[in-house]
């Protein structure tokens, strides 16, 4: 009982912590649960994996192995025989269960249990589908029917006039909100006028409200058809992922949208999608008219820029730092594979591009030049490599 006691305090949160000492089956978890199996003896192999079975994903962890719990406990578990129970439970498990992991040390268990959370929160998930997608948006699925017989993502169609709608009936109260977020958090102004201004937060109150309304996990927008109401998207888009637990792609870009998804639950930091601009060195320097100042928890040096290809609204110039390692995702190819690259953001110049840019240093330009599938890419300003491939496994998408 003391190494029990010992081990389910290594858990904490919503986890919850149940010892089996008999045959007695464990009740089914609810749908997209992660079991947590730490064997602390022998002879539970059969049970193990007939629980295992009751539950999408499962995680084997090796608690007896030194360093994973005081020296006492972990030589009760090798005298109990664990280790064996470990190694015999696996060679069954990862056979026979599609989502089953085995975890060493309690670093390999905690990315492990984010890819299980990332997981329950893609399968079932919402996206709203605002407008269509741009014509020159040439590589996401042929019918948005795809993301949810592939991934469970439903998709939700919402007319624009909706957002238009929103916009004309917002008062200049509703969007002081977010006039006063991006004033307070931009150190300088060139192109637009307070009626600009004005205008785009009344635009970012109508997306903001309109996502609240339809309680969707994020959205794709058609933002260039709105362009006609004299103002644009980039406010709404950019305080949507830097403020909220939403988020939201441009250019109802559906691809970026679910690649966003699927990187949401696995960054600590905000997420940035981007176009990319090939450069003589073979680095890239990516660029977006929309970007949280918060990228990486803390605010950016920001100037409030107009939207580069109209020259009308409001659009932010976020000053990201070099020396930042960033991982690079998109899905496509039908919903059937992802692309999953590293590198680290370095100085070059600002170029006449989208008012926020990145220069980027690939680890394997040429790789990613002979995988890419399709312009725009979505950034984590950290390495979630690992689990990025983790979950794409789960979700039995090819990472390339």
């Amino acid at each position: 009982m003391s190494v029990y006691q010992e081990i389910s305090s290594h858990f904490s949160g919503d986890s919850e912590c149940v010892l089996f000492w008999d045959d007695r089956p464990l009740d089914s978890g609810p749908a997209g649960e992660c079991l947590v199996v730490v064997p602390l003896s022998g002879a539970v192999q059969r049970m193990i994996l007939n629980d295992a079975a009751k539950y999408e994903s499962v995680i084997l962890y090796a608690a007896y192995i030194r360093g994973n719990a005081s020296r006492t406990a972990c030589e009760d578990m090798l005298r109990a025989n664990a280790a064996p129970t470990v190694m015999d439970t696996w060679a069954v498990m990862h056979r026979n269960h599609r989502n089953a992991s085995i975890a060493l040390n309690m670093e390999e268990l905690e990315r492990k249990l984010r890819v299980a959370e990332a997981y329950r929160y893609v399968k079932g998930a919402a996206i709203l589908k605002i407008g269509e997608t741009e014509p020159w948006v040439v590589s996401n699925a042929a019918q948005p029917s795809v993301y949810e017989s592939r991934l469970g993502v439903r998709i939700v169609p919402v007319a624009q006039d909706e957002v238009v709608r929103r916009y004309k009936n917002a008062t200049d109260e509703d969007g002081k909100k977010y006039l006063d977020w991006f004033c307070s958090h931009s150190s300088k102004v060139m192109e637009p006028t307070q009626e600009d201004i004005r205008n785009a937060s009344r635009m970012a109150f109508a997306l903001v409200s309109l996502m609240e309304d339809y309680n969707a996990s994020g959205a794709a927008i058609a933002c260039f058809n709105l362009l006609q109401t004299g103002t644009n998207m980039c406010l709404g888009v950019s305080y949507i992922n830097d403020c909220t637990d939403r988020f939201i792609s441009c250019e109802c870009d559906m691809d970026s949208a679910v690649t966003m998804l699927m990187m949401k639950k696995l960054s600590r930091y905000k997420l940035w999608m981007a176009n990319p601009g090939l450069q003589p060195d073979k680095t890239v320097n990516f660029s977006h008219c929309t970007a949280p100042i918060c990228i990486m928890n803390e605010a950016l040096n920001t100037t409030l820029r107009n939207h580069h290809e109209s020259g009308i609204g409001v659009s932010l110039q976020v000053d990201i730092p070099a020396g930042v390692r960033v991982t690079a995702c998109r899905l496509s190819d039908e919903c059937r594979s992802i692309t999953v690259q590293n590198g680290v953001t370095i100085d070059g110049p600002y170029e006449s591009a989208c008012r926020t840019q990145a220069h980027v240093r690939l680890d394997n330009f040429d790789y990613y030049l002979k995988t890419a599938m399709g312009c725009h890419q979505v950034f984590a300003f950290e390495d979630i490599s690992a689990e990025m491939r983790e979950l794409a496994e789960m979700l039995g998408l090819k990472a390339v």
